[in-house]
């Protein structure tokens, strides 16, 4: 996000109004109001986590998801002096929701590291001094599902209440291991580093993170933090080799999905935009690596001058793979209320996204919650949803287990078992129909293990939109039906096809 001007200002002051006037109704403020807690100045920051913490309690089955996006924010920075409170105050009011969400974070993180900060940050708010009358009744809220863009992202199936699942596909019969989708054996990592215990460290951080500094001091090692960061990924020669005439970190770098993604700060013209690096780290013996990948970032370049594709405006190969993309807020597995209405529009607006890129002669090959998202920079009630990642997959399933890179929930059979095809755009067709199913029904076509959603995907149908929720018309249900249809040739032959159904229905 880029440093808040006057516009940027105004836009974070009528949200924190908005909210004011209606805590309960303003739901839709949410995304502007965790981009604001990363403003230049202290008055928009601090707005805006007063406001959050007022549509928290407002709306009491908002406080995992926002204590989710507050979590990932401190865990890449910990000095978010205005995050850290809002959080402590949901964990002080509802202290079995957050602690909740922080464990499963700790769960769902690969990285010991990630794994203990998270951790470390339940404990730290356990020892400190946000107290609160806690609310012990937990709502039964939407399905909680994998975490957003920006942050490791969903790494395995998942079951209803969060769990990952790991286990190996049930039977290969001769599947092309790149396409092929399997989980990863549990690893063995710990919760603290080797020779010191998890209460040891979370001790240190402790004191470390309540030591008394002065902002002054605060500002200076944070500066100097992100100017090793920068030295570290080679900021330069990417600026020097990219269309940008400035490129600046503004915060530690974060294991996404496909590349460890750091926000920065561009500039072009004069004029600034928030923007995401992503560095590519090449797999061992990944010849072709490079080419492959760069070759589809050229593929997403092409297409993303569409309004419903998140941009890419430059990729690098010196001093290594790397792609500089639109920011984005939040994914489709971050959004906290949609109605049936507003699911239905974001469904054709994906589909049209779809069909643009299919028009260019371009495979999407992964298309799921996490893959599209939302800039979370406006504050209309209707975003766009942006198709991101657009390719990416074609390219890294050779060389990476495509179940770290696409949630098998919503995986084509073709994923699963060589039998029904290659992976081509019939894929996409399948996958935008899986989406939309969960931007209607708020949960995905398939649950349970690896085994329960590979079983379904090949041999079952997902339960009727209509049976999960009644409001939901039967059309739909036919046109989610066709568009996942086991095999390609009875599945929509286009996606302008869906969309076209979805705004043609929707109307009558």
């Amino acid at each position: 996000m880029a440093e808040p001007g006057e516009n940027a200002s105004a836009e974070i002051g009528a949200a924190v109004r908005a909210v004011l006037a209606d805590p309960a109704g303003e739901r839709a403020q949410i995304p502007t109001l965790l981009a604001a807690l990363d403003a230049g100045d202290q008055e928009s920051r601090l707005s805006a986590a007063w406001a959050l913490t007022l549509v928290a309690t407002a709306n009491p089955d908002l406080v995992e998801a926002i204590a989710r996006r507050l979590a990932d924010r401190l865990v890449a920075d910990t000095r978010q002096l205005e995050t850290r409170h809002t959080l402590g105050y949901l964990r002080g009011r509802y202290p079995d929701r957050v602690d909740g969400v922080l464990e499963d974070l700790a769960e769902e993180a690969d990285e010991r590291d990630r794994r203990r900060r998270y951790l470390e940050l339940s404990q730290g708010f356990a020892r400190s001094d946000y107290v609160g009358q806690p609310e012990r009744n937990r709502d039964v809220g939407r399905t909680q599902t994998p975490a957003e863009a920006g942050s490791p992202g969903p790494q395995r199936v998942y079951r209803e209440e969060g769990e990952a699942v790991a286990g190996p596909p049930e039977d290969t019969r001769g599947d092309d291991a790149r396409d092929r989708l399997a989980d990863e054996p549990d690893g063995t990592a710990t919760d603290a580093e080797d020779g010191e215990t998890a209460d040891e460290a979370v001790e240190a951080d402790v004191e470390d993170t309540d030591a008394p500094r002065s902002p002054a001091a605060q500002r200076r090692e944070q500066a100097a933090e992100l100017a090793a960061v920068a030295d570290t990924v080679g900021l330069d020669r990417i600026a020097a080799n990219s269309r940008f005439d400035e490129l600046q970190v503004v915060s530690r770098g974060i294991d996404g999905r496909f590349a460890t993604v750091y926000r920065t700060r561009a500039t072009v013209d004069g004029s600034e935009d928030g923007v995401a690096l992503g560095l590519f780290d090449p797999p061992e013996d990944g010849a072709g690596f490079e080419a492959s990948v760069a070759n589809q970032l050229e593929n997403w370049a092409a297409v993303s001058d569409h309004d419903g594709v998140a941009t890419l405006y430059d990729w690098g190969t010196d001093p290594s793979l790397w792609m500089a993309a639109a920011f984005t807020a939040e994914s489709l597995y971050d959004r906290l209320d949609l109605s049936l209405d507003e699911a239905i529009w974001s469904g054709r607006r994906v589909a049209e996204a779809v069909a643009a890129i299919h028009q260019r002669g371009v495979v999407h090959a992964g298309i799921d919650p996490y893959s599209v998202v939302y800039t979370g920079t406006t504050i209309a009630n209707r975003q766009r949803p942006l198709v991101s990642n657009v390719g990416l997959l074609t390219a890294m399933r050779m060389y990476v287990d495509p179940a770290s890179l696409l949630d098998p929930r919503f995986a084509a059979p073709e994923y699963f078992d060589r039998a029904y095809g290659a992976v081509d755009h019939a894929t996409d067709i399948y996958q935008l129909g899986a989406v939309i199913y969960y931007l209607v029904t708020g949960r995905p076509p398939f649950q349970g293990t690896y085994g329960e959603v590979r079983t379904g995907v090949l041999e079952s149908t997902p339960p009727l939109p209509s049976e999960i929720n009644p409001e939901i018309p039967a059309w739909l249900d036919d046109v989610l039906g066709t568009a996942m249809a086991k095999q390609k040739l009875t599945r929509y032959e286009t996606a302008t096809q869906i969309a076209r159904e979805l705004e043609r229905r929707a109307v009558e």
